[in-house]
């Protein structure tokens, strides 16, 4: 499969020159700070920058025209039926790769549960699934970063978006299964992510052994959590701060926190903000996915260059990706009620 354009020179990109005036700390903009917004210093920041023009400041080009197409007859026009185009056994249960409506869609379990990740081979610059695109957003927070970890790998599509925003950066991910990497691997365009490491192991130990070897990182994406369940062990306070320490001065955590019950997300999300602080949230009410971005990198962003940043990160991905429509959403929930998460106490041996 044929690598995007990802090793051009950075400096004949427009965008780059807008970044770095938007970086500049000469840049004169709104001289409130993301924390300024939010009630009380753990409350979710709202991402105000509609009032900047987010939604119309993301567009490329002129309007669209609208292009004239044959008319097809009923039966051609019904969507073929969803096929099984790869499954394996795994230790951790079946792996799938089914084809639905036109795109390759890796699932667990059973061909019919909930999608992991998606991948359209004709348009691989198009991402089908919202999180990911929501998750995009935190690369706003923070410089282009020289070091990228994805925990939990899936599909691998974070990584392969990222890569077109930092193509001389580091990638990293870990992925528990070895199977999900095979299929990864095989039918979801992961070349274009360019060189990964992926190291096929549990996440925390992971983090562990990066702790131990002061290695460090500008931006982390966890998406380990199902929308039904997730690894325990993955959603704690002292794993979270865990992750917090393996990050740069300026680093930011992205986490996608979407399971389907509200009290375990409720519980996730104030477990990260008890860690991560600021947070902010973006929310969509029509998917009720949730990614949430937390880390010193939120810290002291004016609400100027942050809409200014998103703009940029909207036009260099593509405006399929609609970085827009998420900027301006605030979690419309509250998880003041909601427990704080812990590892389980270690049980004391009897005499």
């Amino acid at each position: 499969m044929p690598r995007p354009s990802c090793h051009s020179r950075e400096g004949g990109d427009p965008s780059e020159k807008w970044l770095r005036k938007t970086l500049d700390p000469r840049f004169r903009g709104d001289d409130r700070e993301l924390s300024d917004l939010s009630v009380r210093p753990l409350t979710l920041v709202g991402l105000l920058v509609a009032a900047m023009g987010g939604l119309a400041l993301l567009g490329c080009g002129g309007p669209s025209k609208s292009v004239s197409r044959p008319k097809r007859d009923a039966a051609a026009a019904a969507p073929a039926p969803m096929r099984v185009l790869w499954q394996s056994d795994s230790q951790f249960g079946k792996v799938f790769v089914v084809v639905d409506g036109g795109l390759r869609i890796l699932r667990f379990g059973k061909a019919e549960n909930e999608d992991q990740s998606a991948y359209d081979p004709k348009r691989p610059r198009y991402e089908p699934l919202e999180y990911v695109r929501m998750a995009l957003l935190g690369f706003a927070f923070t410089k282009k970063p020289r070091r990228v970890l994805m925990v939990g790998l899936g599909g691998g599509s974070f990584l392969r978006h990222a890569r077109r925003w930092a193509p001389r950066a580091v990638f990293e991910a870990v992925e528990v299964n070895p199977v999900v990497v095979k299929a990864c691997r095989r039918w979801f365009g992961f070349a274009r992510a360019g060189k990964v490491a992926v190291h096929v192991t549990d996440g925390r130990r992971f983090v562990q052994k990066q702790l131990a070897t002061k290695t460090r990182y500008d931006v982390v994406f966890l998406d380990a959590y199902d929308a039904v369940d997730y690894p325990r062990h993955l959603g704690t306070r002292e794993f979270f701060s865990e992750v917090r320490r393996i990050l740069t001065p300026g680093g930011v955590v992205v986490a996608n926190l979407s399971p389907n019950a509200t009290p375990m997300r409720d519980a996730l999300v104030r477990t990260f903000g008890d860690v991560l602080s600021p947070v902010a949230c973006f929310y969509s009410p029509e998917a009720g996915n949730t990614v949430v971005v937390g880390g010193p990198g939120v810290s002291g962003v004016k609400a100027a260059a942050l809409a200014a940043r998103i703009k940029i990160l909207g036009r260099h991905l593509g405006r399929d990706l609609k970085l827009g429509s998420y900027a301006a959403g605030r979690c419309p929930f509250s998880v003041d009620q909601a427990p704080i998460l812990a590892d389980p106490r270690p049980v004391k041996s009897g005499k």
